[in-house]
Formats: C-alpha cells, structure tokens, sequence
C-alpha cells in the first residue's frame, strides 16, 4: 500500500529544507514535491511540524538496549536492529571485534545469517572489522589478544568468512606488510579505515596512497595531534577523498574539538558514528563488553583502569549534540548521520537522501529532534508512544 506522508519539513539532497510532501510505494520514493495529490488507497500521514530526514546509518555500532552485534546468534543482531530504529537507525553495520579469530568467525557468520532487512527493525548492511590488524599499544578497550600482525592468509580467511559482507576494515598502517592488507581489502570491496594506529604522518599518508579512505573514530586510540608530526589526522585532512568518524557524545571528544574537526574537514567529510555497545539506551550498571566487565555511569562506559569502553549514546543524541554545541547547522548534522556514511559504504545511489527512486528509509524528528517515527523501506518500524 502507498504511504503519503505529508506537510513535513524535507531535507532535500542539497542540504535546504524545504516544506512539502514524500510519496512512498514499493518500498522506494516515488515523488517528493509540495502537495502531492491524494493517491487512491494510500495511508496518509500527518507530518506537520516534523522534519523528515534520510534515516540515519550508523557504520560503528557494537550493540544496545542490551543486545550485542559480537554473538554467535543471529536473533541477538535482529533484537538489535528492532531496536535501534526508535533513535532512527535504519541501516547499520556490526562493528567485531573478539578475543581471538575463532570467536571472531563466529561472530562473522552470524551477522552473515541477520544480514538484509529485518522485519521491523533496521536494515544490516555488512560487518566492520575493528581489527585484528591494529597496534597493540592502540587497542583501546578492544581485547587484549585481538591484535595481530598483518598477514594475508589471516585477512583471506575473514574475508571468505564475511561471504561478501565484509565493507569496512580498520588497520594500523605501521604495521609490517599493512600496505598489502590494505590494497587486498579494497581490491576485494571493502573500505578501509586507518585506526587504532601509532601511525606517524608519513606512514600514514602512504596508507591512503594504497587506497585507505577512512579514519576510525578520530583522535581516539591514535597517535596524537603534535605540531611537527601531524600524524594520522593530518594525513587525512591533506587526502581529500578521506573521511572520519566523530563520536559526539561528550566523553570520546570536548565539544570543541568535535567543533575543530567538523571546521577542519567539512560537514560532508565527517560521519556521525555511535560506537555503542550493548548498554547504549540502558541505566546505570555493571555489565560485560565482550569478555571485560565494564560500568555505566554518567554515560560512560568504563573498564576498571579507566579506559573508555566504547559508548553508551544514540544517533539522534550526536546529532542533537553538534547543533547544540555550536559545531553544524541541523541539515549538515543529519547529513553527517546519514548521506556521508552512505558515500562512505557505496550505496549514495540508494540511500542517504530523500529523493525519487531512492531506498524509502526515512526518519521524522520533532522540534526537539527526537525520533517521533521511523521507516524502513517504507515500512513504518517506529512510531513513538502517543502520536
């Protein structure tokens, strides 16, 4: 049946807002224009007062709600994606990570098994491997027996294991043999992102001449910003193709320096990532990332010496968060959570904009941009209790 949702406040693929209507059948948009007649036997929607967004995807995401993208069961991942629509996620990759590649290559099949559209929840677009091919000393609070050095067999085996799903990889280009693993990744259809990285400038530029395009969520596990060696960062902001990730949750970055990143490299060079792990959305408590016990407090997620443990925000939160802090407009805000991570998994073609012929995934915020209704392929997935 057709939907018409009408009289909302449209972010058009050139970034203006502009008042008017969004036709929906089969699953993609027909017709976005002001007015659009009444279409016999279509559900009518009353957006009034709503702004209608490209839905938002999220391409480093562990988990929420309770529910972990690392498992072994493909319910746990499809619990997740029926959850994460009500912040307006309709399409995501599972981030892995995992305390060896055995666990690893179960984790991978079953997102390989939840991959596609799940009924009532979020569309899973592939697997982000966060390693294992990353410096130790930059593991953050992935485990301790993740990181290994690069070698070809080992990517070889991730890849089969993906079964074509792999489309995003972190590696630390220091690394020995790293150069390789990168063209390989690429050649076989994955983005590769520099991260978890004692990279210095230098090394890193060579990198992205191998095809790298992407830095996993910036200035955190890298090698910092130093006046004479600008390292990872640097190198990225002088290879205009590269794009990075934010985490604006205000415990990962200082507003301010979400603000220097956002000004350095331009709204549609920065993505909206939420790095969250399974409390995300939960209150405060002790819990197991992986095979670590970490607390929640203050929306921290924390291990016992104090390293950051991945995150506990929502995607609507980093959006409302940049325009708040004075870092983005509201239109470069949802751009960044949904139009530039489309750029950057290959699909820009079909999702990431409200236009004709595009993906029918969509999400409505009110004035306080809060998620008040969710679709995906033009399946209403979320409507927030009383509308």
């Amino acid at each position: 049946m057709p939907t018409l949702i009408q009289g909302g406040n449209v972010l058009r693929p050139d970034g203006q807002m502009e008042r008017g209507d969004i036709l929906i059948d089969g699953g993609v948009i027909r017709e976005v224009s002001a007015g659009i007649s009444a279409v016999t036997g279509a559900e009518l929607i009353d957006a009034s007062g709503l702004t209608l967004a490209p839905g938002f995807i999220d391409l480093h995401v562990h988990g929420g709600g309770g529910f972990s993208l690392a498992t072994p069961d493909p319910d746990e991942i499809r619990s997740y994606a029926r959850w994460a629509v009500a912040y307006g996620v309709t399409s995501f990759l599972a981030s892995i990570c995992a305390p060896d590649l055995e666990v690893a290559l179960d984790y991978m099949r079953a997102v390989t098994l939840a991959a596609g559209p799940v009924a009532g929840g979020a569309n899973l677009l592939g697997i982000h491997l966060e390693g294992p091919f990353v410096s130790h000393e930059r593991r953050g609070a992935l485990p301790d027996s993740w990181p290994l050095p690069p070698d070809p067999r080992t990517l070889d085996g991730l890849l089969q294991a993906a079964n074509g799903l792999l489309r995003l990889v972190t590696i630390a280009p220091e690394l020995p043999g790293a150069d390789r693993l990168v063209r390989t990744a690429v050649a076989r259809g994955a983005t590769v992102a520099v991260g978890h990285t004692d990279a210095g400038y230098a090394t890193a530029v060579k990198a992205f001449q191998a095809g790298a395009t992407h830095v996993t969520h910036a200035w955190n596990a890298m090698r910092p910003w130093h006046q004479r060696d600008p390292g990872p960062l640097g190198a990225a902001l002088d290879c205009p193709q590269a794009t990075i990730e934010v985490i604006a949750d205000g415990v990962h970055l200082h507003p301010t320096t979400v603000r220097l990143l956002i000004r350095a490299f331009g709204a549609d060079r920065t993505v909206l990532v939420s790095d969250a792990v399974a409390p995300a959305g939960l209150s405060a408590g002790t819990f197991r990332i992986g095979s670590q016990e970490a607390r929640l407090e203050d929306g921290r997620m924390l291990l016992p010496d104090g390293t950051i443990a991945g995150s506990a925000a929502t995607m609507d939160q980093l959006v409302r968060c940049v325009i708040e802090w004075g870092c983005a407009e509201p239109a470069q805000a949802l751009r960044m959570a949904s139009a530039v991570p489309a750029r950057v998994l290959g699909v820009s073609q079909r999702k990431g904009a409200i236009q004709p012929g595009w993906e029918a995934d969509v999400v409505a915020l009110d004035g306080s941009l809060g998620v008040a209704m969710t679709w995906v392929a033009g399946n209403l997935v979320y409507q927030r209790p009383g509308r």
